[in-house]
């Protein structure tokens, strides 16, 4: 066995340059499927740890698919205060709207929200400066993009901003959390919010906190039966658990995707693999002819070009992953500079390595496999002659 691998490894090194070329199909495809499995488990991850910090006992309730342009009202927050097992109920309004900073005006997108959001989003955490207090007016909460990078100066305490003739002070500027909606917004009080959309009484979401010892599901069900019980409005009551099922779907889906197509460069470098692999019995064939003359049995020669059709395939694997994890690790480094999507890491599950290897080394041999047999079969007589 050691002296089959040993001549496979050698017609390699004689070869490198051929062998190399030989690789690429193998490469590119294993580069493909451990940047793009890393980086969407890291992004599922990363979704999960966000939804971990809102707490699994959290409801979102809101009316249609989107917050903008649809809206639930007041009878709606009684009816869910009303369901067996809510804790709490806690509704924000989200609007687009220009504001100007001296003499600079920018969209931006605008939450009016409750001091008791800050205890359940993580998006509203604080970095400097305070929290609004109940019933306080005319004051804001600036996300970290808002501040440094929405306007031509940066935006800091204290300073102030015009929203629809308003003036709002900037009181707080919160942490950085890696979605633009909430990087780029600015913070308002309900009440102030409302009264500066006509939106009395009119909000865009609510938080549900469900009491300890209920199940979140089967609160949502209850929620969810009684506001469609009071309302022909498509009202949308989705538990944590479910918001991150359906980004995992969606992950796993893109991840699919993304393996079908560099599973292509698979099979091109297995083709590839099995073109040298021919090239080689051609090469080889009076020194097939002199081992089978010498003794060597058929089952021997095929043993040298499986395995090194084995080898390429390993070592396309090797390179693959290696380079795979290098580009997932620059893309990491660029969400986080300058896209700043959560809190990204891709993941490197050791499973990934095993089986990606496992794959690329089975890819190599099976190329190999028609060519070592024409190796094999070729008779000893005729080799030596050519």
């Amino acid at each position: 066995m050691r002296r089959h691998l040993g001549l496979s490894i050698k017609n390699i090194k004689e070869n490198d340059f051929r062998s190399f070329l030989t690789i690429i199909g193998i490469l590119i495809g294993i580069t493909a499927i451990v940047a793009l499995v890393s980086l969407t488990q890291g992004l599922a991850e990363a979704v999960e740890r966000e939804l971990d910090d809102v707490g699994a006992d959290m409801i979102t309730v809101s009316a249609g698919t989107h917050s903008i342009g649809t809206e639930l009202d007041i009878d709606n927050i009684e009816h869910i205060e009303g369901v067996r097992g809510v804790k709490e109920v806690t509704p924000t309004l989200l609007n687009f709207a220009e504001v100007e900073y001296r003499g600079d005006t920018e969209s931006v997108f605008i939450f009016g929200i409750k001091p008791e959001i800050f205890d359940i989003a993580p998006p509203f955490n604080l970095k400097e400066g305070r929290l609004h207090r109940e019933h306080e007016e005319g004051v804001g909460i600036a996300g970290k993009e808002f501040s440094n990078d929405v306007f031509d100066e940066t935006l800091g305490l204290r300073d102030n901003v015009i929203l629809r003739d308003q003036r709002i002070r900037i009181i707080g500027i919160r942490e950085y959390f890696g979605i633009p909606l909430h990087d780029r917004s600015l913070s308002l009080p309900l009440k102030d919010a409302q009264e500066i959309f006509d939106k009395e009484d009119k909000f865009s979401q609510a938080f549900v906190e469900v009491s300890d010892n209920y199940d979140p599901s089967q609160v949502a069900d209850e929620i969810d039966q009684v506001l469609n019980e009071e309302t022909d409005e498509e009202i949308m009551v989705e538990t944590m658990e479910q918001i991150l099922d359906a980004v995992n779907n969606v992950l796993a889906m893109v991840q699919a995707l993304f393996v079908g197509v560099a599973s292509i460069a698979l099979l091109v470098g297995g083709v590839g693999i099995m073109s040298t692999m021919y090239t080689s019995v051609l090469e080889k064939q009076r020194d097939i002819g002199i081992m089978k003359a010498v003794g060597a049995r058929n089952s021997d020669i095929m043993k040298i070009f499986l395995f090194e059709s084995g080898l390429l395939g390993l070592l396309g694997g090797l390179l693959g992953v290696l380079i795979g994890f290098s580009i997932a690790k620059v893309i990491e480094r660029i969400m986080h500079n300058f896209m700043g999507v959560f809190r990204l890491q891709a993941s490197f599950d050791p499973l990934i390595i095993v089986s990606v290897l496992i794959f690329s080394v089975l890819i190599g041999t099976l190329s190999g496999v028609l060519p070592a047999r024409r190796a094999a079969g070729l008779n000893p007589v005729d080799s030596l002659r050519s």
